[in-house]
């Protein structure tokens, strides 16, 4: 039987295992899900002829048609961005060695965006959810559309996001333990005045780390100057256009930058090369999260380097406990992360 058309090949369907075999579309449905009212040897029958024309079950149809799916979604703000990127390859690899299908969607931040590609997901009737949602407090209280996710008992869990105390099962990365390692090992390398380049979107990981940053200035006795300060979209345009911002507009400059990511790290190393400050003679920068991107840079840049890929294999084996009501109540992993020095810091050596 030929299934060719136009060049292409046609989607082989129950209806074209059961011609083959003079048998209904149920009984061959009945036979692949291995029901006990069909024999073994039609079994047997049933999924030869099924191997043979290349048979493959729509997921979505069954998930419809049963109430149940082995599709797991996975919402993220950016799904360009490599930080999310990572933590999405090790979700895949876990989720097809348990045997599961992702469905993927990017929400760009926008919480509104979040809960309608969420709803649809839910429509899918997908097994379980793992997502970064636009939380903006650690301790505040939940949107309602997240209230109502909590009160249906949905598999869940929440990905790069510490609430305090859990309320959903996560995932998540010690941000203040990051911060403080940085500002720590400048500190230590003779840096007082350290800026510090924040991202604009109040998510939680950008508030912790900069509450972080503030808190260790103070501990570690660096300057405490407002003007230090400067916000940068999650971009190596965003960091390039903050780094010239706050060089125009500080008097006196800081000789240390720290960065609340790696990728507008990027940006602030070509701000200073085009102006010709030395990198780290003149003024260090440190990025936040261990991209491969950071270690290859012209200058490689000393970074915080963060389990991404553990975090999605940590997600995607806590979802599946989940799913199979291991716990009763939220899980809370909290990821440690390291401090690798490169090229792009020194002590230092000169004060402006």
């Amino acid at each position: 039987m030929n299934h060719n058309f136009k060049g292409g090949r046609e989607t082989v369907t129950l209806q074209h295992v059961g011609a083959r075999l003079g048998l209904s579309r149920t009984t061959i449905s009945l036979a692949l899900r291995n029901h006990p009212r069909i024999s073994a040897a039609t079994k047997r029958k049933v999924l030869a002829v099924a191997n043979e024309l290349g048979y493959q079950p729509d997921q979505v149809a069954r998930a419809l048609a049963t109430g149940k799916s082995n599709l797991i979604g996975v919402v993220v703000p950016d799904i360009t961005d490599h930080f999310y990127a990572e933590v999405f390859r090790a979700i895949e690899k876990a989720a097809n060695e348990s045997g599961y299908h992702l469905v993927l969607s990017g929400t760009t931040h926008d919480p509104k965006q979040g809960d309608a590609r969420i709803r649809e997901l839910v429509r899918l009737k997908i097994a379980g959810l793992i997502a970064a949602p636009p939380f903006t407090s650690e301790n505040g209280p939940l949107p309602p559309f997240w209230k109502q996710i909590k009160r249906q008992r949905f598999p869940l869990v929440i990905i790069n996001r510490e609430l305090t105390p859990a309320v959903f099962n996560q995932v998540s990365i010690d941000n203040k333990s990051g911060i403080r390692m940085a500002v720590e090992m400048l500190a230590r390398l003779g840096h007082k005045r350290v800026a510090y380049i924040s991202g604009t979107p109040e998510l939680i990981p950008i508030k912790q780390r900069l509450e972080a940053f503030r808190a260790c200035a103070a501990q570690f006795g660096l300057e405490i100057d407002a003007t230090l300060i400067e916000q940068s979209p999650h971009s190596v345009r965003g960091g390039y256009d903050s780094c010239a911002r706050l060089w125009s507009r500080v008097r006196v400059k800081p000789t240390a930058i720290l960065v609340f990511s790696d990728a507008p790290s990027l940006g602030v190393l070509r701000y200073l090369r085009e102006h010709e400050i030395d990198v780290p003679k003149k003024v260090s920068v440190v990025g936040f999260d261990g991209t491969d991107s950071s270690e290859f840079s012209l200058t490689s840049l000393s970074t915080i380097v963060t389990p991404m890929y553990e975090m999605g294999e940590q997600a995607m084996r806590l979802l599946e406990k989940t799913m199979s009501q291991h716990y009763t109540r939220p899980q809370s992993i909290l990821l440690p992360v390291r401090l690798e020095m490169r090229e792009s810091v020194g002590p230092c050596t000169w004060s402006s």
